[in-house]
C-alpha cells in the first residue's frame, strides 16, 4: 500500500527527443501505474528541451535522456523499457519513497 503525503497532485513529464511518439506512449502507461497506485498526478508529455525549464516535479524519460537532466533538482526517473508497466512502477515507488512523496505501508 503506498501512501500519498503530498497536498496537492504531482507534476510529472514524460520526455522524448521530439515529444511526439515514444513521450506520449510513455505518458499513457505512467497515468495507468500512477492510478494502480492511488498517486494523483498531471501527467504531460513533451520534448527535452521544454522539460528542463519545465516545474515539474518529477521528469520520466529514456534512460538515454535522463542523462540530460543531471544535476536537476526535479525527481529524474530513466527507463529501460518506455512500456514496461513493472520498470515504470518499480521506478517510480524507488523514486518518489528516496524523495518522502510517498510511504510504503
Amino acid at each position: 500500500m503506498v501512501k500519498y503525503k503530498l497536498d496537492r497532485p504531482l507534476k510529472i513529464l514524460t520526455v522524448c527527443g521530439v515529444g511526439q511518439g515514444s513521450s506520449l506512449i510513455m505518458k499513457m502507461f505512467v497515468e495507468d501505474v500512477l492510478k494502480e497506485l492511488q498517486i494523483p498526478a498531471n501527467v504531460e508529455h513533451t520534448e527535452l528541451l521544454t522539460a528542463k525549464s519545465s516545474d515539474a516535479d518529477v521528469i520520466i524519460a529514456s534512460i538515454l535522456h535522463a542523462e540530460e537532466f543531471e544535476g536537476s533538482p526535479k525527481i529524474i526517473i530513466g527507463l529501460k523499457n518506455l512500456v514496461d508497466k513493472n520498470e515504470i512502477k518499480e521506478k517510480i515507488i524507488e523514486a518518489l519513497s528516496k524523495r518522502g512523496v510517498i510511504e510504503l505501508d
